[in-house]
């Protein structure tokens, strides 16, 4: 069994595509079903990440650590891609440093609806 994709809702459909547009992620498709609408995004080719985005729901999008800890990508830059995603409008969570434990490279950063993500080289 392989993990397809990862779903998350946003508030700003736009905003949320130009965040992730900027760490380097392209639209593969989107369809809409019963007034959502779904774009998944992906890099070379492979979508990783669909975004939500209902105009008509009534419930703030509230995003906490305690329900969903975090969405991690490997990345080949871990310093890169923060500084991207910081420009991108990101807000820095845990800046680049090595987690011993886990035997990796890591950096996180919260998206602009306050998902946190995680960019992430093994040593």
């Amino acid at each position: 069994m392989d993990l397809a994709h990862v779903a998350v809702c946003v508030s700003d459909l736009d905003r949320a595509m130009a965040f992730y547009e900027a760490l380097g992620f392209e639209e593969t498709h989107r369809f809409t079903l019963d007034g959502v609408e779904n774009v998944y995004l992906g890099q070379d080719g492979d979508p990783s990440l669909q975004l939500r985005y209902d105009a008509d729901r009534t419930t703030p999008i509230a995003p906490t650590r305690a329900d969903v800890d975090h969405i991690a990508f490997t990345v080949d830059d871990v310093e890169a891609q923060f500084e991207a995603a910081v420009d991108a409008g990101g807000a820095p969570v845990l800046e680049p440093t090595e987690i011993e434990a886990a035997d990796a490279y890591a950096a996180f950063i919260e998206d602009p609806e306050g998902y946190t993500l995680e960019f992430y080289r093994t040593q």
